[in-house]
């Protein structure tokens, strides 16, 4: 229930962190005091929504001044902020640069890429307070000062700011539906309930959303959230702060691993992040043994997986055993959110590090994505692969026994997939003299 703070401060005395939190506290920042015990350490959890971190350099006051006091920073940044944070600024409380300079430099040196602060900063506490009063006005100048002079660090802090308000929007949006004679203490989270079960059976059919009721008001609330997003009001400070923030620099595109892990974000939901269902409509379920055997490919696609491999998918002869086939479970997605009757269509598609593909030229009933991912289990982007004259189908309760789903395609690219099905199926034979 509770969100993590934004903003942390950490001192090793807790009156100087009390006054600190205090005087953040007046700002209105979401804020968080931790006291450094070499022999308690701070939780990770409490790191895992930071933006701003306070600290105080010398957090072991037994330590010789120096590298020691930048190894136990750095230490602590290593083992609490998680690995795929978000940017971070790091201010210190000292009136000599050189001491920033120093340890932004051992930072650099020693923590992994993924933990380091995206800059250091430095903040003399003799400006700011007077004994244990702090001049909070004066403090919040000076932060947004040193934030303002980072421009791209400053639109993305501004950009999470309004993704918080769309939330809280989209949140009063659905309250709003309880009928105002049911908004009583008494009344209130049974009429709730009342409107999120509507929501959900709306976005995901009845059957479907009782087996998934979070994603079943998630995919509901999902588009409101973005619209909210995207039409926030803008104003000149906002324009302009975005055109110091994105000026389209010359110089290098993304790197083919950097487009992988973009597509994935962008495509594919995990299993690991996200429940995926070998009946959700876009599920990626790959063949096991028991569906790979020649009898059983067979029997199901008239052809053995072997010569899948050589003949339609193409695969460097040297890396024939590479790569994972798989089906995506196809069909409307109407009848998969409203558990239809019948048949489940199953595409046969293929999953492969893409230098392992041969450059010989395919059937057009092969769909290859332009988009390449990064996937768990391979050292490169990998390619997919759909073949359009390849499918089957089976019944739900048969599809429980195949392996669990691995992922899911989202629907933007589902939908290019089936729209490459569809043309191929469709495709006239006309005689011409």
């Amino acid at each position: 229930m509770f969100t993590p703070a934004r903003y942390i401060v950490l001192d090793d005395e807790a009156t100087e962190l009390a006054t600190l939190v205090d005087a953040l506290h007046v700002l209105g920042a979401p804020c968080v005091g931790i006291r450094f015990d070499p022999l308690d350490l701070p939780k990770p959890a409490h790191f895992t929504g930071l933006r701003v971190l306070f600290s105080d350099l010398h957090l072991v006051k037994a330590q010789p001044a120096g590298v020691q006091h930048y190894n136990t920073l750095a230490s602590l940044l290593d083992r609490c902020v998680p690995e795929s944070h978000g940017p971070y600024l790091l201010v210190l409380w000292t009136s000599h640069e050189h001491e920033r300079a120093a340890l932004a430099d051992r930072l650099e040196e020693i923590l992994p890429a993924s933990k380091r602060p995206i800059a250091v900063l430095a903040l003399d506490k003799v400006q700011f307070r007077n004994g244990a009063t702090w001049d909070a006005a004066g403090l919040r100048e000076a932060i947004e000062a040193r934030i303002a002079s980072m421009p791209q660090l400053h639109a993305l802090l501004n950009w999470e700011r309004d993704v918080l308000a769309a939330a809280n929007e989209t949140l009063a949006i659905i309250g709003g539906l309880v009928p105002d004679d049911q908004r009583t203490i008494a009344q209130f989270p049974n009429a709730l309930d009342r409107v999120l079960s509507l929501v959900a059976i709306a976005s995901a059919g009845s059957a479907n959303a009782q087996n998934d009721r979070k994603g079943a008001v998630t995919a509901a609330l999902a588009p409101l959230l973005s619209d909210r997003i995207s039409n926030r009001p803008q104003d000149a400070d906002a324009n302009a702060l975005w055109e110091q923030a994105v000026t389209f620099p010359q110089g290098p595109e993304l790197q083919p691993a950097q487009k992988a892990r973009m597509n994935r974000m962008l495509h594919l939901a995990l299993s690991q992040a996200e429940p995926v269902s070998r009946l959700d409509w876009g599920a990626i379920i790959p063949l096991g043994d028991a569906q790979l055997s020649d009898e059983a490919m067979n029997a199901r696609f008239g052809v053995t997986a072997d010569l899948l491999r050589d003949r339609e998918f193409k695969l460097k002869q040297e890396r024939r055993t590479e790569g994972q086939l798989i089906v995506v479970r196809a069909g409307a997605a109407c009848d998969q959110a409203q558990s239809q009757s019948g048949p489940i269509p199953l595409l046969l598609g293929f999953l492969v590090p893409s230098t392992a593909l041969s450059q010989n030229k395919r059937s057009p009933a092969i769909h290859v994505c332009d988009e390449k991912f990064e996937l768990d289990g391979y050292q490169e982007p990998v390619s997919l692969l759909i073949h359009a004259r390849f499918s089957t189908t089976t019944v739900a309760q048969d599809l429980q026994n195949w392996p669990a789903a691995t992922l899911r395609l989202r629907e933007q690219l589902l939908t290019t997939i089936l729209v490459h099905v569809a043309s191929h199926a469709m495709r006239p034979g006309t005689l011409r003299f």
